[in-house]
């Protein structure tokens, strides 16, 4: 009697941390969530984010003018 009890705390542990890491829903569908037979995951990942844009480099100082030597 007792290894019928520790298994169905383990079971409703094991129920419980899965629904949890899955996002189910506590209703009908609890147990298809929970076992990974799901159509369709219950929690949505959001898309990924767009790459930064890339850096455009600075514009080159233009050449100094060139010195005549004085006279």
């Amino acid at each position: 009697m007792r290894i019928l009890l520790i298994l169905l705390v383990i079971i409703a542990v094991f129920v419980v941390v899965q629904a949890k890491r899955h996002g189910c829903k506590y209703d009908a569908t609890l147990i298809s969530c929970v076992l990974g037979k799901a159509e369709t995951p219950t929690a949505e990942t959001p898309p990924p984010l767009p790459p930064p844009p890339a850096e455009t480099p600075a514009p080159a100082e233009p050449p100094a003018p060139a010195q005549t030597p004085a006279q």
